[in-house]
């Protein structure tokens, strides 16, 4: 049941909406069976790097259909993945005020990176930049 709920109901329902557009639907079906798996075994680590490869693919869906709400919600997951990963694995490793300020740093500098892309991307497709 719960595969029947995650992959074939979406993708039936992406291809009577979309016919041809949704095979881009269907690409994302293996990485959505691959994210349960590694979620299952525990893999934090590769949850996360999944994630954010999920997050990529999200965004070159949202440049190749020039859609501003999938560039900035895959922008959005890619922080999130790495400010997860920095958590997880980073924090534990530093002392408390090292790890803030990495998280400082990684916050303006990597903050500062994404939107620049994200504008960039957006410019480029013409698309409106909130």
């Amino acid at each position: 049941a719960g595969w029947l709920a995650a992959v074939v109901v979406p993708s039936a329902v992406a291809y009577l909406l979309r016919r041809r557009e949704a095979l881009v639907n269907l690409a994302f079906v293996p990485w959505v069976v691959l994210l349960s798996l590694l979620s299952q075994w525990r893999w934090v680590l590769a949850v996360q790097g999944w994630c954010a490869l999920g997050a990529l693919g999200l965004i070159a869906w949202g440049a190749r259909e020039s859609r501003a709400e999938r560039i900035n919600l895959g922008f959005a997951g890619f922080a999130l993945s790495v400010f997860s990963f920095y958590i997880s694995s980073l924090t534990d490793k530093l002392g408390r005020s090292a790890s803030l300020i990495g998280l400082g740093l990684l916050f303006l500098a990597g903050g500062w990176l994404l939107e620049r892309s994200r504008r960039r991307l957006l410019a480029r497709l013409g698309g409106d930049q909130r």
